[in-house]
């Protein structure tokens, strides 16, 4: 009766011992280099922050997209033609 009881406490000591969680492994962290790291400073100039020039702001950061707002304008409607000429259902396209 003895040897049963160890036995069957032996087993389930085992089995207590098998469901223990493992640690978790720690993976070290690289370090970042100087020579590596990127800057903490912007290069881009910030427009000034005071609320009475913001139509100023504005407008010099606009005046110069004129043209190219107008080139675009023209490359889409040009774009808008040509795709209206392929939705004609008379126009065979020469094949």
């Amino acid at each position: 009766m003895r040897i049963i009881f160890i036995s069957a406490l032996l087993a389930c000591g085992g089995a207590l011992s098998a469901c223990k969680k493992p640690a978790p492994e720690q993976v070290p962290l690289p370090k970042a280099e100087a020579a590596q790291a990127a800057p903490a400073v912007s290069t881009v100039t910030a427009p000034e922050q005071n609320p009475l020039n913001a139509p100023g702001n504005y407008l010099k950061t606009t005046v110069g997209q004129v043209q190219k707002a107008k080139d675009a304008k023209a490359l889409y409607e040009e774009a808008a033609k040509q795709n209206l000429q392929g939705l004609d259902l008379n126009d065979t396209g020469g094949n």
